[in-house]
């Protein structure tokens, strides 16, 4: 046998086993990541996850403008903030954000309703300062425990202490909620995907 065939067949075997090597070693890596180092991905969203989701179990509700709600607002995706003993700056400030994330949504705006719904009766300042707001649908001094504990999140604190902010699906499921302090644009992402993912309402 020609003393070069062994090292030729060695040679192909090893370029062989390096083909393999290079193919698996991303499966390899990440099994070693996930089940060894237990490196985890995060989640791809901004706002936090209700898990289990919620189904919301809304209550008659009245506006300020004397419109009624018996079974929530409708089939569509609600972006609610509870106030709670008064509006303040941080509360104007996200009243604001909320009308220019929806308004960002573009052809999708009017899947989502924006909703504010205050503890006490609104104070003149407020009521000023809503006029420019009139896609924004208020509920005024409701202190229904049989609502507000449905929003209740395990170590967030009493609903409306902060005004949070939670999205609730067209299914009436509370899906996510969000800090009084956020990012907005990356709250607006969310939306965005969760409206592309899901074409109800």
């Amino acid at each position: 046998m020609n003393s070069e065939q062994p090292k030729s067949l060695f040679w192909y075997r090893v370029k062989f086993l390096a083909l393999v090597a290079v193919f698996l070693s991303p499966f390899i890596g990440g099994w070693l990541a996930f089940y060894v180092f237990d490196v985890r991905p995060e989640s791809g969203n901004y706002g936090s996850l209700v898990q289990p989701v919620k189904k919301i179990s809304w209550p008659p509700l009245t506006s300020v403008d004397g419109r009624q709600f018996e079974d929530g607002f409708g089939r569509r995706w609600v972006f609610l903030m509870f106030a709670g003993e008064n509006c303040d700056e941080l509360c104007y400030s996200n009243i604001f954000y909320m009308r220019q994330i929806r308004t960002l949504l573009g052809r999708d705006t009017m899947r989502l309703q924006n909703v504010l719904i205050t503890a006490e009766p609104l104070s003149d300042k407020t009521k000023t300062f809503l006029r420019e707001f009139p896609n924004l649908l208020v509920i005024e001094n409701n202190r229904q425990q049989q609502l507000d504990s449905q929003f209740y999140l395990d170590g967030y604190g009493a609903v409306g202490s902060t005004p949070k902010m939670y999205l609730i699906d067209p299914d009436q499921n509370l899906m996510m909620h969000y800090p009084a302090e956020n990012d907005q644009n990356r709250v607006l992402e969310d939306i965005k995907k969760l409206m592309k993912l899901s074409q109800i309402g």
